[in-house]
């Protein structure tokens, strides 16, 4: 009652009957659900930008970007949003980052100066028509996390003949409202993952509102300090030790007490497998583990967060990612783009980054987990083809791919809306 209450004040909200109309109008599109042994050609490539133009005709002018999130953390949604920010300002863009008073996402970038502070929630809409309505070429919006992507489903209504308004989807739960995704405030929702934009279908948006723009990560993320050797020695381990790693906080839905069970299931004794097998852990102490895992002291490395990621994934043979729920984590992106075969949990759109070049197990399943690790260091030749296999996947997550593909959203929706020639 409570919801159809708040969705008939929604309505009756709105300016005009047209308005109604217009969210109304993806109900009346047929919908395409591919189902296994169907004849039907699917539509070519709904959700992605027509990227066989030329750049010169994608990107005829500089565009005025806003940026805009509700959240206060630091969290791997907010760190891709300001990878994407950064890349649109290094294509020559003006580009504003727009974040609440006590967001402490700067932290990852003090010195950038495309930082804008919001004030308190009621001045938010205010901050950003100050932006919208100066001079400035044409503008688009693109807003990240719950609140900010509720907040321009109707603030976008206002803005249709000022901006384009783009909204970042990259988590897979249903949506427990879905008013602000029908509102035709929001031009577009760019998605990270094929999972991602499957729920939003199954609440009724069309696939032409749906683009598919899976996160990347920049180059000199993966940048290292020292050659393979070094680092490994660093980390206290021998050539011929095999290195499984991971990235992970102690929240237990990181699954690290899971990886820990599995390791010692698959690697009883020191002698188990022939060879010195190791794990790494970096992210947590080594208190974090527990008592119950003491006897793999020896044999496991507990390392405290830092910038040196790609130094760390260098330095492994197999990432490891047991978590039990995920988006599209940036951790194995990274591990991916390192060229590292892996092992993750079958969730979020863990399958999609993994395709060819690792092992899927389910979440949770430490016996799974524990055949996959003993399977891959039994298998050398295995492990080799997953490593040619993960350089290969890991350019579908360059930033300049992503760069492109959002560029291209932006000029298409500019174009259509007539803000841009």
């Amino acid at each position: 009652m409570i919801r159809l209450t708040a969705g008939l004040v929604f309505i009756r909200s709105m300016e005009t009957l047209q308005v109604v109309r217009e969210i109304a109008a993806p109900f009346a599109e047929s919908f395409y659900y591919p189902t296994a042994g169907s004849q039907e050609s699917a539509p070519a490539d709904p959700w992605r930008p027509d990227l066989a133009k030329g750049k010169k005709d994608l990107y005829p002018q500089v565009m005025r970007i806003l940026y805009f999130t509700s959240s206060t953390n630091r969290s791997g949604g907010g760190r891709q949003a300001l990878y994407l920010a950064r890349g649109m300002e290094g294509r020559g863009h003006s580009v504003s980052f727009f974040l609440p008073e006590r967001s402490r996402l700067s932290h990852l970038d003090q010195d950038w100066a495309g930082w804008r502070r919001l004030g308190p929630p009621a001045a938010w809409r205010s901050a950003l028509e100050d932006e919208i309505y100066c001079p400035g070429g044409p503008t688009v919006v693109h807003a990240f996390h719950n609140t900010a992507v509720k907040r321009l489903a109707w603030w976008g209504i206002f803005w249709k003949r000022r901006a384009a308004c783009v909204a970042h989807r990259g988590v897979l739960f249903r949506p427990a409202n879905p008013l602000p995704y029908w509102s035709p405030g929001i031009d577009c929702f760019a998605v990270n993952s094929a999972a991602c934009g499957q729920v939003l279908r199954r609440v009724g948006l069309p696939a032409r509102r749906i683009r598919l723009v899976p996160n990347a990560i920049p180059d000199e993320r993966l940048s290292t300090s020292r050659p393979r050797e070094q680092a490994r020695a660093a980390l206290g381990l021998a050539p011929e030790d095999l290195a499984f790693g991971s990235i992970a906080n102690s929240s237990p839905i990181k699954g690290v007490n899971i990886l820990l069970n599995a390791f010692a299931r698959a690697f009883p004794s020191q002698e188990s497998t022939g060879r010195s097998v190791r794990l790494l852990i970096k992210g947590l102490k080594q208190a974090d583990a527990g008592e119950q895992h003491s006897s793999l002291a020896a044999r496991t490395v507990f390392l405290p967060w830092g910038n040196d990621v790609a130094d760390f994934l260098s330095a492994l043979d197999i990432f490891v990612l047991p978590s039990l729920s995920e988006s599209m984590p940036n951790t194995l992106l990274e591990a991916v783009r390192m060229g590292l075969p892996a092992i993750g949990s079958a969730v979020g759109a863990v399958p999609e980054i993994l395709a060819a070049c690792g092992r899927l197990v389910p979440p949770g399943n430490v016996e799974a987990l524990a055949l996959a690790m003993r399977n891959l260091a039994e298998d050398p030749a295995l492990v080799a083809r997953y490593g040619a296999a993960a350089r290969l996947q890991g350019e579908n997550y360059r930033q300049e791919k992503r760069l492109d593909r959002m560029d291209a959203l932006y000029t298409e929706l500019l174009r259509k809306k007539g803000l841009l020639a």
